[in-house]
């Protein structure tokens, strides 16, 4: 082990966390996540039922012989393709694991010190002795958790900035080797990779890998969600009328004034309240095609039957897999993000929410004050109805 890839004896705090992030350090903690959770998390078998449906976005690479004849298909698959996979060499990969599977999501708990408002998906691999997807990048933080079996990891000493594929096959697979560090690692343990580190895990024993993936949005990607939010509101939406223009941009030239004009033209609705606002609805939609439209059950509530559930006993809790990002409001209270939505809250409201946010259990007991205000049980019923909460 050198001393660029550290091993933990635990977790780290928040603080030990970005220290280490914005150090780019990659590290390793053994047996960080307790036994009674990896036992919740899906099973190899409910992983290939998983892939045989039309929803979750699936892969099988199977990687024997040269890297270059490397294969990769797109599910969803058949029983047979499994039973045609053999023995060896091949990994099965499913993206958004916790939507499909919520017990999957309570992996996410044990992420709390990093930041879950970026938190994209648990992606879920199983690999046969000898498989992989090769060495490759990712353009975010990622963690990855060893559920059973056991698998060689070998971990990058830098970012690599400019990075060379192997060109004609359906993978983004380093055509370089690189300088890293080797780590075996087991059910339980947890392995950081900062963003643009190379890292190739190799299967010693058959082995299902958890991928705690976050968020690495391109400014592009930011501008443009913004300029969609903006669309949507004429007294956002301001023209550009050529304010403070003067003689020298008279025929085809653009002067400094009017590159000054034009500039600030961008940073007026980014300085505005609104900016935050939708900064916690862009980072809670769903990157998966089926989610994220704020969809309503089926079978929602009206006020009187949902306050009678619970004067009733009933308690509410938020999913793990639910994710929320609130933001300080500019003049007061806060914002709270969910599904591509946002809502304006008093700051009275912000016990309630942070109950959800550490999602416990919350019911007339655990929060005397749920009664108090109509306004708490409309909010609540307007997340309920939009499935952010569900009765425990």
């Amino acid at each position: 082990m050198t001393d660029k890839l550290a091993l933990l004896d635990q977790l780290p705090s928040a603080a030990d966390f970005y220290r280490l992030y914005w150090n780019r350090r990659p590290f390793v903690v053994r047996g960080a996540v307790r036994a009674e959770v990896m036992e919740e998390l899906i099973s190899g078998e409910e992983l290939a039922g998983l892939a045989m449906e039309e929803a979750p976005q699936s892969r099988m690479v199977r990687t024997a012989g040269a890297q270059q004849n490397w294969s990769c298909d797109f599910g969803p698959f058949l029983e047979e393709s499994f039973t045609k996979a053999g023995e060896r060499d091949w990994s099965l990969l499913v993206q958004h694991v916790e939507q499909f599977h919520p017990e999957t999501s309570l992996l996410l708990r044990s992420f709390n010190f990093a930041p879950r408002w970026l938190m994209d998906d648990i992606m879920v691999s199983f690999s046969a002795p000898g498989g992989s997807v090769g060495g490759h990048i990712d353009s975010y933080h990622v963690f990855l958790v060893q559920g059973e079996g056991k698998r060689r990891w070998k971990i990058g000493r830098e970012a690599i900035l400019e990075e060379n594929y192997i060109a004609d096959i359906p993978l983004k697979v380093l055509s370089e080797d690189f300088v890293g560090d080797k780590v075996e690692v087991t059910c339980g343990d947890v392995i950081y990779v900062p963003p643009r580190f190379a890292h190739e895990g190799t299967t010693l024993e058959s082995a299902l890998t958890y991928s705690v993936g976050f968020l690495g949005p391109k400014l592009s990607e930011l501008f443009s969600g913004y300029a969609q939010y903006l669309a949507e509101f004429e007294d956002l939406d301001q023209r550009y009328v050529g304010a403070g223009l003067d003689e020298g941009s008279a025929g085809f030239m653009l002067d400094s004034s009017a590159v000054d004009s034009l500039r600030q033209s961008f940073v007026e609705p980014l300085t505005s309240e609104d900016f935050p606002q939708w900064l916690v609805e862009f980072f809670t939609a769903s990157s998966h095609e089926d989610f994220g439209q704020y969809s309503e059950r089926e079978e929602m509530l009206y006020d009187d039957e949902f306050e009678g559930e619970l004067k009733d006993g009933a308690s509410l809790i938020k999913p793990e897999y639910i994710k929320f990002a609130i933001t300080a409001a500019p003049e007061g209270g806060f914002a709270l993000g969910f599904d591509s939505q946002s809502f304006s809250l008093d700051e009275k409201l912000f016990p309630l929410v942070q109950m959800f946010m550490k999602e416990e259990l919350v019911n007339s007991k655990s929060y005397p004050d749920l009664f108090a205000h109509p306004a708490y049980l409309e909010f609540l019923l307007e997340l309920y109805n939009h499935q952010a909460l569900e009765f425990a």
